[in-house]
């Protein structure tokens, strides 16, 4: 397929320093101190890079240029080339493994991915909470990231997979489950300590917690783990952008609609929660072709990303994608899915961290529903700020987003 040649021409041109192999994976629990890279303690040159990524015409002209290519797969691959070519003399990067648990509470190693600055004194620790991936090539344990520059300010940045792929990817991803995405970055950030303390870092034990789309909704799941259990840690801030705060609203938004932004949600929503909950669902009651035929080959196998998902499915209909009886709210597996959505909702948690919440009102994927219903029941104060503005589709928002948060930390 054409999509595959671009992945592959990607992967190519990034010479395989971003697409690891499981056997290059830094296992953190016990930590591995033998397979451990070294870390120069002397920086030079990063503040040219540093005064580069300052200046608001940089991410302006990102945002123009991924909005031309409609965020094709291509354009983004290309933007994270060269945001690697600028700054990856900065930083240190690897992929690790440690161990986390399944929905079920079921222990399993799992993967991710840690940015470490070559200044030993940290400014704090960022936990980034990655947005929908169906491609396990491109999860942050197999590809660079764009929170990579959160390296660029003296942050520690960790990125956990999330369980169903990079060393688990044999697991159904199971999506919308917000616990079970936090305690992957939960455990990573346990991990921590006793691999910033081989390094000599120093570092403060409050943490910043960000993530887009899927990220935003697990970021601010990850805030509230934190702040429920007792933690060495506490929050600094958390930054949300555009997430799934309340699953259940968004699904009964878009069946209303009958529109829904990104397809690919649909298999993911519907097997992910049926998987992580045991509810049993059976392809064929839920999905039409070409789905129904393809769903091991499209979704199960993680080579395909959102984008060509989206392309195979051919439609944003939800009616033509999923059975009549399941889109009817009264058919009784259309209540339990709608009762799995709720028991993912973070909507009424009463925050304590203070946090950054921005949305566009011009957001086609993640309904403005979801960031209104928070405000609802946590409104903007002293602690708590909301950015709703017109910031464009929910891809070009995400430029913003990331531009407020690196100017912010």
């Amino acid at each position: 397929m054409k999509h595959q040649s671009t992945l592959l021409i990607i992967a190519l041109l990034l010479c395989g320093t971003l697409t690891m192999k499981a056997t290059d994976y830094v296992l953190l629990t016990p930590l591995d101190t033998a397979a451990l890279p070294i870390i120069p303690e002397k920086d030079y040159g990063g503040n040219i890079v540093r005064q580069t990524l300052d200046k608001d015409a940089l991410w302006s002209s990102t945002q123009k240029h991924l909005a031309r290519h409609h965020f094709s797969d291509e354009s983004v691959y290309k933007t994270m080339l060269k945001l690697y070519r600028h700054t990856h003399k900065h930083y240190v990067t690897f992929p690790v493994a440690y161990w986390s648990q399944t929905p079920q509470g079921d222990s399993l190693l799992v993967s991710g991915r840690v940015y470490l600055p070559k200044q030993r004194y940290l400014n704090g620790i960022v936990i980034a909470n990655h947005y929908t991936m169906t491609s396990d090539a491109e999860v942050p344990s197999n590809m660079l990231s764009m929170e990579s520059v959160f390296a660029m300010k003296g942050y520690a940045v960790i990125m956990p997979d999330y369980v169903g792929y990079g060393l688990s990817r044999d697991e159904v991803h199971p999506y919308l489950h917000w616990r079970s995405a936090a305690q992957t970055a939960i455990d990573l950030l346990d991990c921590m300590p006793q691999l910033l303390d081989y390094y000599g870092y120093n570092y403060p034990i409050d943490v910043v917690v960000t993530g887009y789309s899927q990220g935003g909704a697990v970021a601010l799941g990850v805030t509230r783990m934190i702040e429920e259990r007792d933690s060495l840690w506490v929050v600094r801030k958390l930054y949300a952008g555009a997430g799934p705060y309340d699953p259940a609203a968004t699904y009964l938004y878009c069946v209303e609609r009958d529109t829904m932004g990104i397809p690919a949600a649909i298999p993911l929503i519907v097997m992910g929660l049926s998987d992580a909950y045991g509810l049993g669902f059976e392809l064929e009651d839920f999905f039409l072709e070409p789905l129904l035929s393809h769903y091991d080959d499209w979704v199960l196998s993680k080579e395909y990303t959102v984008v060509q998902i989206n392309e195979m499915m051919g439609s944003t209909v939800m009616s033509d994608l999923m059975t009549a009886e399941v889109l009817d709210p009264n058919h009784p597996l259309s209540d339990m899915l709608y009762e799995a959505l709720l028991w993912n909702s973070n909507v009424g948690y009463d925050l304590l961290s203070p946090a950054y919440f921005l949305h566009s009102v011009d957001d086609d994927v993640v309904p403005l529903v979801n960031t209104e219903n928070l405000m609802a029941q946590m409104p903007d104060d002293d602690s708590v700020s909301y950015d709703i503005g017109h910031y464009g589709s929910h891809m070009e928002a995400s430029v913003p987003f990331m531009k407020y948060v690196y100017h912010d930390l």
